[in-house]
């Protein structure tokens, strides 16, 4: 595994020996010395994602260097952090070293979310999101989910959409993580400000993208997700019409190879567009 360009590969005992020296240096003056290091496989916007092992305990480690068009996301997620702590992992130690940008978590034990139709992990979810619709955006949420999709917005009230709870905008089984029935959310790169229905639509979205039948989908939100249902239906079919634009426009802008995944998603949008409007 190469994790680093222009380093030579190495066994996974030894991947920390791939790491840069000054990264090296700043985590083991935080945490201890590294044991053990594996490299995470889920994750796109940090370009390390490690779990260490470091005497008594485990960590685990996003880094990304600072000319990386993603740096700024680890600067909103340390910012972010204390407004998370009973949904996330505990944020320990953060800083620069040398040229890259890191944050080092607790590490959580659990699994990716399994969102398929009739899984339990569906409800461990909503649990969570329960939870975060009751949080107001902290100061380090600055991106207004209306801002962030204007573009997409001609002949649509994205008003509709706005207000001042905490929305986690790139929900993925990837960043649920599941145990014992109970849920945390990972990756705050991008934290938006909205109304606080919005986290379970972008929850529902992956649902329909992992085969539910949207008006299950909905149907079940309207038992476990009490914003959801609550949504004045405007501002719902905003939502998806919105959605539906920026997964096109996904489509058009996406490297080759996630392609197919994007014309997917687009696809389920359609479709769930279509329920909602019985057309």
């Amino acid at each position: 595994m190469n994790l680093v360009p222009g380093l030579p590969a190495h066994a996974a005992s030894a991947v920390w020996g791939g790491v840069p020296q000054p990264l090296r240096a700043a985590v083991e003056a935080a945490a201890g010395p590294v044991l053990n290091a594996v490299e995470a496989v889920s994750g796109r916007t940090a370009w390390l994602r490690l779990s260490l092992d470091v005497p008594g305990r485990r960590l685990f480690l996003k880094a990304t260097p600072l000319s990386h068009r993603h740096a700024p996301t680890l600067d909103t997620e340390a910012r972010l952090a204390p407004a998370v702590r009973a949904l996330a992992p505990q944020l320990l130690h953060h800083g620069i070293a040398g040229a890259w940008r890191w944050l080092l978590f607790e590490h959580v034990p659990g699994r990716s979310a399994d969102l398929s139709p009739g899984s339990a992990d569906r409800d461990a979810a909503a649990s969570a999101l329960r939870r975060l619709a009751t949080l107001p955006a902290p100061t380090a949420a600055t991106l207004r989910v209306e801002d962030r999709w204007a573009h997409l917005g001609a002949g649509l009230d994205l008003g509709l959409l706005a207000g001042d709870r905490l929305v986690h905008t790139d929900l993925n089984e990837g960043n649920i993580l599941v145990q014992g029935g109970s849920a945390v959310l990972l990756d705050w790169a991008w934290p938006g400000r909205g109304t606080g229905w919005l986290s379970a639509g972008f929850l529902l979205a992956q649902l329909i993208d992992a085969g539910t039948p949207a008006a299950d989908a909905e149907a079940w939100a309207r038992q476990a997700l009490p914003g959801w249902s609550a949504a004045p239906t405007d501002a719902a079919d905003t939502f998806v019409t919105a959605l539906i634009r920026r997964r096109a426009e996904q489509v058009t802008t996406c490297p080759p190879a996630r392609r197919a995944e994007r014309e997917g998603q687009l696809r389920s949008a359609l479709t769930w567009h279509r329920s909602r409007t019985h057309t």
